[in-house]
């Protein structure tokens, strides 16, 4: 999306919705859809109990983790894209072969009002890679200049790997989330890197946090190139036709607890214009969730006044977000109107 396109959109959005799941494995309604309401970004109330999902996966492995939310170009329906994945019903990580013989499936659902679904269906994304083990944590961006969706997530391959660890990140285009274009590998470095997320801002940059050891932040002119760099510190082009480092949650916050090995599943998403806090004379325009996955706390929220800076002053730690009672990890939040919230609150809430 252009900055215009999405700067008018939060002017019309007045609450979000977030979309994730809970990070437990015990029961078969734990990698579902759970859904949260906020009118202001900050405050969020579940719609449902622990046990009782919003939505449901009937097809694939019957569950779904990574949920992700993006609204159509034109506005005409919401897609929800998902990882097909469930560690319950394949015994557990230890023996249940879940990065080695994965779906290479998305699972997406789509809605023109929030309140109705449609029946989740299967894409395959990632069988065109060779030796490709899982398809892991999907997300989507519209390129308004080619006008089509990029889709990008983590698969294993030991064939198609270059750079250390097996797990890379590889990105396919579309126009309407049934037929995709071919595979191509986005992210393979010596970490392993098992999510990504990212934003076209305002100044018209396209932004990309992504777990590859670190929680990296980097930025582009253009979203198709591909880091294929042992380590994103040596990608030091100046992002025209390149991805440029700008830093990482541990060199902003000098503090080791933010790197890779305690967080994951990083969310970017642009605040609504009602809802930017102002600290220190700067406006915090973008939100930025990490998973704690290490600890199992679930989401740690931050803010940013500017994605191309890594000067402490251009982020907050969110310390005043409360999150509600259900634990939500690896998920998507999606600015909404106030008719969308009224929509789904009175769909799902019980």
């Amino acid at each position: 999306m252009t900055g215009t396109a999405e700067s008018s959109r939060s002017q019309a959005c007045a609450a979000y919705l977030f979309a994730h799941f809970t990070g437990t494995e015990d029961r078969p309604t734990d990698e579902q859809v759970y859904f949260a309401l906020s009118r202001d970004g900050v405050h969020w109330a579940d719609t449902r109990g622990d046990g009782d999902p919003a939505l449901v996966s009937t097809v694939g492995e019957h569950g779904v983790r990574d949920p992700f939310l993006i609204r159509a170009h034109d506005g005409s329906r919401i897609y929800l894209l998902a990882t097909d994945l469930s560690i319950y019903h394949r015994g557990g990580w230890k023996n249940g072969g879940a990065k080695t013989n994965g779906s290479t499936d998305i699972v997406v659902w789509e809605t023109t009002d929030l309140a109705h679904w449609s029946e989740p269906r299967l894409v395959d994304v990632a069988s065109g890679i060779p030796g490709a083990c899982f398809t892991w944590a999907p997300e989507a961006c519209w390129d308004e200049e080619r006008g089509q969706y990029i889709v990008y997530w983590a698969t294993g391959s030991h064939e198609d790997n270059v750079n250390g660890d097996y797990q890379n990140m590889y990105y396919a285009t579309t126009e309407d989330f049934v037929t995709f274009s071919e595979p191509v590998k986005w992210i393979d470095r010596d970490s392993y890197c098992i999510d990504a997320t990212m934003i076209h801002a305002d100044d018209g940059w396209w932004y990309r946090a992504s777990g590859d050891g670190q929680i990296t932040i980097e930025r582009t002119r253009n979203p198709y190139a591909t880091s294929l760099a042992p380590d994103a510190r040596l990608e030091t082009g100046d992002g025209v036709d390149s991805w440029a480092y700008v830093g990482s949650l541990v060199s902003i916050f000098g503090d080791e607890r933010l790197s890779g090995g305690y967080l994951e599943g990083p969310e970017l998403f642009r605040l609504n214009d009602s809802d930017v806090r102002v600290v220190d004379g700067r406006a915090m325009r973008y939100g930025l969730m990490c998973d704690q996955y290490r600890l199992g706390l679930g989401y740690l929220p931050f803010r940013s006044a500017s994605l191309a800076s890594a000067d402490r002053a251009d982020w907050d730690a969110a310390v005043d977000v409360d999150l509600g009672v259900l634990k939500k990890c690896h998920g998507g939040i999606l600015p909404i109107t106030e008719a969308e919230y009224r929509a789904a609150m009175e769909a799902f809430s019980r």
